[in-house]
């Protein structure tokens, strides 16, 4: 039998390990909210929006409760819209035009990133070797890539076509003066740091961790807007089905009015913003790393959210330097900006 001492004891116990709730979010909670599962690739900075908004409370102010499902993968994120396992999902917007292409019906309705986000850094004694310097022009640091191992996620990928394209800047030849090898995402960090690698190019965090602990330098900065052709490139994007999004109508002005919420949190307060993402999400990782990484990536969230037929030429036009299957692929067969003006 439990007495009255150990009782208190126990409840006291039970208190202190009770998760602290905001009074916002303690009254979103208490409303009957909408769920919504929104696939993606992985807990990366390419979503940095939704993160935000996500961990501040704010989507459940719109009423959604909205759980990200981590399909390690843009391909798996895509997969599983497509099977119905999600109600949305995360991709970058060339996935959605290249499946428009394949006659897999998935619209993008909301943009994240309004400027291509995925940084190429190479390693510090590879950048030495080459005597690649910061400021040094762009071509000429391409240029200096020649006979280096250069990371992929996979062929075909959207890393492997960013590096295709910032070598072909340095007159270099992809298959021919580099070798690009398929790495896993997780796996480039370590690997660059273990001298597997020289380089490898993705979204933050873990190139900006390279860098800031000295293992690293930046080599291109597509974030920054320093690469011809790829100034304001809408980049990440929230994607479901035609029949989805005409079903639920509401779903996304809610979605985007979180969305808007984050993105000005971020511009106005970006340390608030890394410490709300790194408390939710990046619990691992230090915080001041976390923090720097918003300041240094805020410029790349979309705001205020467009969806625009420039937007949509921009990257055909980038893809169709890898291929011809998206030339038919019409704006309204890859996204829907209806909600925009109701």
């Amino acid at each position: 039998m439990i007495d009255r001492r150990q009782l208190l004891r126990t409840i006291g116990a039970a208190a202190l390990a009770a998760p602290l709730i905001s009074p916002r979010r303690a009254a979103a909670q208490a409303k009957d909210l909408r769920k919504l599962n929104v696939g993606v690739g992985g807990i990366t900075f390419a979503y940095l929006p939704m993160l935000v908004a996500k961990a501040a409370g704010y989507f459940e102010e719109e009423g959604l409760d909205l759980t990200l499902v981590n399909a390690n993968g843009g391909a798996n994120a895509l997969a599983a819209a497509l099977g119905g396992s999600v109600d949305i999902c995360g991709l970058v917007m060339s996935d959605i035009i290249l499946a428009s292409a394949k006659n897999q019906k998935l619209q993008a309705f909301a943009p994240l990133m309004s400027q291509y986000a995925s940084d190429a850094v190479i390693s510090t004694t590879a950048a030495k070797k080459v005597g690649i310097t910061q400021d040094m022009p762009l071509k000429e640091r391409m240029a200096r890539l020649k006979g280096m191992t250069l990371a992929i996620s996979s062929r075909g990928s959207g890393i492997d076509k960013l590096w295709r394209y910032l070598i072909g800047l340095g007159g270099l030849d992809p298959d021919k003066d580099v070798t690009l090898t398929v790495v896993k995402l997780d796996q480039m960090y370590p690997a660059l740091i273990s001298g597997q690698i020289d380089g490898f190019n993705t979204t933050a965090p873990s190139n900006n961790r390279a860098v800031a602990e000295g293992h690293a330098v930046w080599v291109a900065r597509p974030s920054q807007g320093e690469v011809p052709g790829l100034e304001n490139f809408l980049y990440t994007v929230l994607g479901a089905k035609p029949e989805y999004l005409a079903a639920n109508p509401d779903i996304p002005r809610k979605l985007v009015s979180g969305l808007a919420k984050g993105a000005k949190l971020i511009h106005s307060d970006a340390a608030k913003a890394g410490a709300v993402m790194q408390s939710e999400f990046f619990a691992q990782t230090d915080a001041r790393l976390v923090i720097d990484t918003v300041k240094d990536q805020a410029t790349t969230v979309a705001s205020p959210p467009t969806l625009t037929q420039a937007q949509f030429k921009q990257n055909v036009d980038f893809m169709l330097r890898f291929g011809h299957e998206v030339e038919k692929v019409s704006f309204d067969d890859a996204i829907n900006a209806k909600w925009m003006g109701s």
